[in-house]
């Protein structure tokens, strides 16, 4: 998504004067909106952090291109937003990688060393009656 994002966001002045308002927001909020989600939540992406924030981010703006923005085009139109799409939603399902920022942090947090179920009792001897 950062090939679509950059060019937008070098072109913010006219972006923001033509871009089309799927969510009647705005167009700068919705230009604001979309450039949030292709360059931000795509370099969270890049760096492993936030993932599945960023994928079900990225899967909304896909969605809102693919069936608000371009409702009333031909599939072959919706077909690489849908395609994104999919993809995000793989992502934001399965969660991030162990490879990750977010892989590594839980580990160090939430991972403990200590096993799942406490040790059991030695037994007792019993008293002779």
């Amino acid at each position: 998504m950062l090939s679509h994002g950059i060019p937008k966001a070098l072109e913010y002045e006219t972006l923001v004067q033509t871009f089309p308002d799927p969510l009647n927001v705005g167009t700068e909020v919705s230009a604001q909106l979309i450039l949030f989600a292709e360059i931000g939540c795509s370099a969270l992406l890049i760096l492993g952090l936030l993932g599945r924030f960023a994928a079900v981010t990225l899967f909304i703006a896909m969605m809102v291109a693919a069936f608000v923005q371009h409702f009333d085009d031909a599939w072959a139109t919706r077909e690489l937003p849908l395609l994104y799409a999919s993809v995000y939603a793989c992502l934001a399902l399965t969660g991030p990688g162990s490879t990750s920022i977010d892989g590594w942090f839980r580990r160090k947090v939430f991972d403990t060393e200590e096993p799942a179920s406490p040790k059991p009792r030695p037994a007792q001897p019993e008293a002779p009656q």
